[in-house]
């Protein structure tokens, strides 16, 4: 069965959603619910990589409810501290992250909620050296894209139970088999509907820039010094149809590869859009999942609704009038240990997949 991690809804009818999600898929299972305070709470430590906006001031005591609430009702739960951003020595700032760090710690521990995933590797060692019983699981924001990183990664905290490898090798089957048989005990957890651009270059730099502290005047500035450059970006760089098909996004037809090679956790997200915070996106969820039991079922649903890049965008392509020109699965099952040294030069595999669909769907809405 594959386990699947998704964001924490804000709500308990939402959570209890995701029960009803559960019970009309076969071969996945939402097991995990992942959450970081958002950019207004008061308890939040600004190590977290805030996608979450309320309206509303709320600290710990609010959202620890609705976390017991998923708990009781069988989803294991992580906290995000997952913000790539450095230590800043120099910040006199420093001293109350860590003082913010301490006590949300200890509330955590008070739930008995032990597991942080992280994306900042001195935070990291802040944490096995002063909290032991934490357990220790690494962000995609990591971004690591070679085996030697990750066993590096391991001889310093061989406590890790779980790693997230960088979305640019979620078709790099010979690292993901290599990880595979170099740590059968290890988790991996592959991210799914993500649809960042491929060889994006700015990836690491954007989740850098998702601010902490929240301040209006973020978005009063010229927008080339905020976080909105990023997504805008995103969006000029090739059509839609080079950065569908260049894109690491995994589909849910793809799913059962990466089971056939020992891999069955995997994430899937959305919690930066203002639909899922009224429920709407856990309806993308429970297609994606009703997609990787039978594609049958996903057939004529728009292909966007699978990759979150392009939910808010206009592409009305269903997936059985797209799904025979993307990308094949095979070809990277074979070759996408490569794509990093030779896309683009010796192999123009996914650039054709590109002009056969703006040749076959040309009045498609787009």
């Amino acid at each position: 069965m594959n386990e699947i991690s998704v964001p924490m809804p804000s709500e308990e009818k939402f959570i209890d959603k995701l029960v009803q999600i559960n019970n009309q898929v076969e071969k996945s299972k939402i097991t995990n619910v992942y959450f970081a305070l958002p950019i207004t709470d008061k308890d939040k430590t600004t190590f977290e990589q805030n996608r979450l906006y309320m309206s509303k001031i709320t600290d710990f005591d609010y959202w620890k409810k609705i976390i017991n609430y998923a708990r009781d009702k069988g989803f294991d739960f992580i906290y995000l501290l997952n913000s790539p951003r450095p230590i800043l020595y120099e910040s006199p700032y420093l001293f109350t992250q860590l003082d913010k760090l301490d006590k949300l710690i200890n509330k955590l521990r008070s739930e008995d909620l032990k597991k942080l995933r992280i994306a900042n590797i001195q935070l990291m060692g802040y944490i096995a050296k002063h909290y032991p019983d934490m357990e220790l699981y690494t962000s995609t924001s990591f971004e690591y894209t070679q085996v030697k990183q990750v066993q590096n990664l391991m001889t310093l905290f061989p406590q890790i139970k779980q790693i997230v490898p960088s979305h640019e090798v979620n078709k790099n089957f010979k690292f993901l088999k290599t990880l595979r048989k170099q740590y059968p005990n290890l988790s991996i957890e592959i991210m799914l509907n993500e649809g960042c651009l491929g060889g994006c270059p700015f990836r690491f730099w954007h989740a850098m820039g998702v601010p902490t502290i929240y301040s209006p005047k973020v978005f009063q500035i010229d927008e080339d010094l905020s976080p909105k450059w990023f997504t805008k970006n995103c969006y000029s760089i090739g059509d839609v149809f080079d950065q569908i098909c260049h894109s690491k996004n995994i589909y849910p037809w793809e799913v059962e590869e990466y089971s056939k090679i020992g891999i069955k956790n995997f994430k899937l997200v959305g919690r930066g859009y203002k639909d899922f915070n009224d429920g709407t996106y856990l309806d993308y969820y429970l297609q994606y999942l009703k997609g990787i039991d039978n594609y049958k079922n996903i057939e004529d649903i728009e292909l966007k609704y699978f990759i979150h890049h392009l939910i808010q965008t206009n592409l009305k392509v269903k997936v059985k009038d797209i799904k025979s020109y993307l990308p094949n699965i095979k070809h990277f099952i074979k070759n996408g240990h490569l794509c990093a040294s030779i896309c683009g030069n010796e192999c123009r595999y996914c650039a054709k997949c590109s002009e056969n669909i703006k040749k076959h769907l040309k009045n498609i809405n787009w």
